[in-house]
């Protein structure tokens, strides 16, 4: 398939991008990294661009465009290791969008996009979202949820728990009644371990929105490793063109253009297996197998990609004046959220010990 941007998605990729690089200097994240804050001053830019909307129903105050739109402001964030929620807040809103129940939904995603709500999802209990053991009742839930993305900053959690035998998605709002503990992430973004205390529950969607929810952000994180992968090979072929060594450029050398072209050649399969995976979502055509082999793919991606990077740049690589350190932690916490290589094949090979009717296809 063709997966070459139009030219509306080249505008907004170029937009963002332009932005981002005029207005988000890499000394502002490390300061933010030191203080663990997230970045409420390009959070609220953010809003203000309208970038966050694009994907969403027309009807809630958005663009009416596509995953794939969605993508590329997740990516191009990435590239700039931006210390803000978008990838969670996109994921839970669309997520709603799709599969979600009542206008409580759209309610939440114009004040999102107002820049008055934030909301993340908080689906992990164990090692696999899929198991649901929490249950709402009485219009109240209690209990634990792991490794939830900027979870102090949100005004709500979308929290997967089950109502009756069934698991359903959840609106809690992030009151005194939900305690978190800050977590230090590989990434050095804010991450919390969270406790909820019987506070208020409102359904907003069926086990179809959990679903929903857990593909979004796993395909994100795939994004985000694409772009940290991205940026550091943009930015280590262009220290091997200046760095001289024997009196020529070490990009020159063969062994270094051998480990750039591998760089390449990784960070171009992953964008296309995950590229394809948001485009069959929008299509609703995707399978969780196509979205956890486009996560493996792109976990497999970053880790290996930044390590070459870091190889290639030699000492020069190792210290934190040098800005590929942020894509090295971003991309390797980014490989791991949400199914890390081994449990993202694992999954996709979910079955295929089965035997199969090839008659049927089934």
């Amino acid at each position: 398939m063709d997966l070459s941007l139009d030219t509306t998605q080249t505008l907004l990729r170029d937009a963002v991008r332009g932005y981002l690089e005029a207005e988000l200097p890499f000394e502002r994240i490390r300061q933010l990294e030191r203080e663990g804050r997230s970045d409420d001053v390009l959070w609220k830019a953010l809003c203000a661009q309208g970038w966050l909307g694009v994907p969403l129903p027309e009807a809630w105050g958005g663009g009416g465009g596509t995953l794939v739109e969605a993508g590329l402001v997740v990516e191009e964030l990435a590239r700039r290791a931006a210390i803000v929620p978008a990838a969670e807040v996109l994921a839970s809103l669309l997520a709603l969008a799709r599969c979600g129940e009542g206008e409580r939904a759209a309610e939440l995603a114009r004040d999102a996009l107002a820049g008055s709500a934030l909301p993340v999802p908080a689906l992990l209990e164990g090692d696999d979202p899929r198991q649901v053991k929490l249950a709402v009742a009485g219009g109240r839930l209690t209990g634990e949820k792991r490794f939830v993305d900027y979870a102090e900053q949100a005004t709500h959690h979308l929290v997967s728990a089950r109502d009756g035998d069934a698991p359903a998605l959840f609106l809690v709002a992030r009151d005194g009644k939900v305690a978190c503990r800050a977590l230090r992430a590989i990434g050095r973004t804010p991450q919390a371990h969270v406790r909820y205390a019987g506070g208020a529950a409102v359904r907003v969607g069926g086990a179809d929105a959990c679903r929903e929810l857990h593909l979004l952000s796993r395909i994100f994180a795939a994004v985000q490793c694409v772009g940290s992968a991205q940026q550091a090979l943009d930015q280590t072929v262009r220290y091997a063109t200046v760095r001289v060594q024997f009196g020529r450029p070490i990009g020159s050398f063969q062994a270094v253009k051998h480990h750039a072209a591998n760089m390449a050649m990784r960070l171009e399969s992953a964008r296309f297996l995950v590229y394809e995976a948001l485009a069959a979502l929008s299509r609703g055509a995707a399978t969780p197998r196509q979205v956890a082999l486009a996560k493996a793919s792109a976990s497999r991606c970053a880790p290996e990609v930044t390590l070459l990077a870091h190889q290639i740049h030699g000492g020069n690589g190792v210290i934190e004046e040098n800005d590929l350190y942020f894509f090295s932690l971003r991309g390797k916490d980014r490989s791991l959220a949400w199914g890390s290589f081994d449990e993202c094949l694992a999954e996709a090979c979910e079955g295929l010990e089965r035997p199969r009717d090839w008659l049927r296809n089934a």
